[in-house]
């Protein structure tokens, strides 16, 4: 009995013994096949590592059953076929069980392993709902690991450790997001400190790239130091990656160096125009790898980049850019579709439209049709409720297109105006969007300002919009649109009509004075004389107090303005002012009457260099009929002469007021010639 007994032992160890052979074996094969290359030979892996692990026993060869885990973790973690979570999944499974054997005191390395697996499991599981809680595991896994992989006993795995942590950081969400990515920064130095050009080129260049994209996205600080080192960065990668040695990888990297270029600020000794034509150069240099037919959607990004790029471009001939970017845009749109790509595809509608909507020369009409087209393109993707910013923002280009179309129904062109200013103003609100808000009002002003129906309803809703503006605008923090605001409110309070109209033009007078606080005629000459002028304007109309003196304001205003040379840049603005200069004078009664007569005249036949019959008929026979009124009433020199000449200026008026059906125009200039005829009839 005890001899038989002895035989089952020697047997249950003899089978004990294969067992741990067959596994071993087993698990030989399982490594073997893992590191080669490609899907099928992970499933052999993992087939292999499995049957190992049917043959191994956590009880009695727990050391060769913890690594046959943590082996058939790594594989796990790397497969792809079957699910990417669901392998995941299972590496997560492989890696737990491994650490119900090593432990940190007993197998520091292998529960190190173990702890660095999980991390990167869990770090690469597909985006959650709510990705923190598998984040914040990776972060406590990765954190473990590096209690054993310290720089001096593991660098190699210490830097790998320093590298995924840096990754994780990045991936974070945290309202403080400057200081998470300041120490993904800190990790990707750390894995530097190991990672050499000479030792390990391939890790090096990696690290310097992924150092790149975070200073690239890093909020706040100075922006353009953080842009300067993502150079750095990049051009350090590409001295690894080569166009010769890794084509794709240097394509990535002239890409985002472009990027970088394309946001980087002006500084001393190189300005915007630098900065943007080197990131054409790099977006150009990509498009070398990323061909249409092999790499679509990174020729589409480089071709939508290169158009904004151009748009942005500050060079002389602007036309010739915008073309050149909307030629970008659409090449873009041969990729990106509504069907597949709806998201790029309405960004690159948007900036399409916006190309249009800025382009100075060819058909102005035409373009702001276009730019509507594509604002409205763009509206089938941003809606109110997935992408209320972007939404928002569309209405408001789409209004400010609508608003200077003059093709079909203008004043249905500006109503649609006004309804997409009004949408915008859903999302920017005063006290979220205080800029974009009173920037909008503003506009909106200027909008209900152009409408010819229920003009005095209009004009009170447009100052109504202009002092909103003003309660956001101020000269101390926004002078400049603070300044615009005060004069077009000024404009709108001078054409009411109203029983209030002197107090209208009481407030026009403040608004003006007040916009030139800002406006003066060394730094804004342009605004300086149009301000002027509607000063003048303001005061040749206002009734109150002293009228000769108004008047006398309203002269200094004028000539103030004539101060500015536009005659030959803005030629209607010019003969209005003329005229309204004219019209002063010939109603100024201070200093020499006859003198004042005489540069009334002299003003209005001033005008007919604009104002021609065939052009201007009303203006022209404005200034004939007034000519007529100021020649009668010249009472020296030859009296009867200046009266004949009075004569033949209201009959030009006459005519024209009569082709144009102004009968009561017509007749008023009727009697002025009969009461001159009587006066010469008097004349001795």
């Amino acid at each position: 009995m005890a001899k038989a007994v002895v035989n089952r032992d020697a047997e249950s160890a003899m089978s004990d013994e294969q067992q741990y052979s067959e596994a071993h074996d087993l698990y030989t094969q399982g490594i073997h096949y893992s590191q080669q290359v490609g899907e099928e030979h992970l499933e052999k892996a993992i087939s292999y590592l499995q049957k190992a692990l049917e043959l191994y026993n956590i009880h009695h060869t727990p050391i060769e059953w913890g690594q046959t885990q943590n082996t058939l973790g790594e594989c796990y973690s790397l497969l792809k076929k079957g699910g990417r979570e669901l392998n995941l999944r299972r590496a997560i499974t492989c890696y737990q069980a491994a650490l119900e054997i090593y432990t940190r005191d007993q197998f520091p390395d292998a529960w190190a392993q173990a702890q660095y697996g999980l991390g990167m499991a869990y770090l690469s599981l597909p985006s959650q709902e709510d990705p923190q809680p598998g984040l914040a595991k990776a972060l406590l896994h990765l954190q473990n690991a590096l209690k054993v992989y310290t720089l001096e006993d593991h660098p190699l795995a210490w830097a790998m450790t320093q590298n995924s942590l840096g990754n994780l950081y990045c991936l974070l969400p945290d309202e403080d997001r400057f200081s998470i990515l300041q120490q993904a920064i800190t990790c990707y130095e750390n894995a530097l400190r190991v990672y050499t050009k000479s030792r390990s080129a391939e890790n090096w260049a990696m690290t310097h790239l992924r150092l790149g994209n975070v200073y690239v996205f890093l909020p706040g600080g100075d922006r353009q130091t953080h842009l300067r080192r993502a150079i750095e960065h990049y051009r350090s990668s590409l001295e690894f990656n080569t166009y010769e040695h890794a084509p794709e990888h240097w394509a990535d990297i002239m890409h985002s160096l472009g990027n970088a270029y394309r946001n980087l600020p002006a500084s001393e000794g190189e300005g915007e125009e630098d900065n943007l034509r080197q990131a054409i150069a790099c977006y150009t240099q990509a498009l070398q790898v990323y061909k249409q037919e092999d790499f679509p959607l990174e020729w589409a990004a480089t071709q939508s980049n290169l158009g904004i790029t151009y748009n942005l471009l500050p060079e002389n001939n602007e036309q010739t850019r915008l073309e050149q970017a909307t030629k970008h845009f659409l090449n873009a749109l041969e990729i990106y579709t509504f069907e597949h790509h709806a998201v790029e595809w309405a960004k690159t509608q948007n900036m399409l439209a916006l190309t249009y909507l800025d382009m100075p020369d060819g058909d102005l009409q035409a373009n702001l049709s276009q730019a509507i087209t594509g604002f409205e393109a763009t509206l089938r993707v941003y809606t109110r409720e997935t992408f209320p910013i972007g939404w928002a923002n569309v209405q408001s280009n789409l209004g400010q297109a609508y608003s200077r179309l003059e093709s079909g129904d203008v004043q249905q062109n500006l109503y649609q105006a006004i309804a997409s200013f009004e949408a915008s103003l859903l999302v920017y609100n005063r006290k979220a969007f205080p800029f974009d808000w009173a920037r909008v009002q503003f506009t909106l002003g200027s909008v209900y300002g152009s409408l010819s129906e229920n003009r005095q309803d209009n004009l009170r809703k447009a100052v109504a919009c202009y002092r909103a503006a003003l309660l956001v605008y101020n000269l101390e923090y926004t002078p400049q649109e603070w300044a615009a605001t005060q004069s077009n409110l000024g404009t709108a309070y001078c054409q009411l009509q109203d029983e209030q109209r002197q107090a209208s033009l009481e407030r026009a007078i403040a608004c003006f004075k007040a916009a030139l606080q800002v406006y003066q005629r060394e730094t804004n000459p342009q605004d300086w004389g149009k301000t002027q002028s509607n000063l003048g304007f303001a005061y040749a109309e206002f009734a109150q107090g002293e009228r000769q003196h108004n008047l006398g304001l309203a002269i200094e205003h004028y000539e103030a303005a004539l101060q500015i040379d536009f005659a030959q840049t803005a030629p209607l603005e010019w003969a209005s002012l003329i005229f309204n200069l004219a019209n002063a004078y010939r109603e100024y009664q201070e200093g020499d009457r006859q003198k004042n007569l005489e540069m009334a005249i002299a003003l209005y036949q001033a005008t007919h260099k604009v104002y021609t019959p065939n052009l201007f008929p009303l203006e022209w026979a404005a200034t004939q009929n007034n000519s007529g009124n100021a020649l009668r009433e010249l009472t020296q020199g030859n009296v009867r002469a200046n009266l004949q000449a009075a004569i033949i200026c209201y009959e030009r008026a006459q005519q024209v007021f009569t082709k144009l059906h102004m009968d009561e125009y017509a007749h008023a200039v009727k009697e002025n010639i009969e009461s001159v005829q009587k006066a010469l009839q008097n004349i001795p």
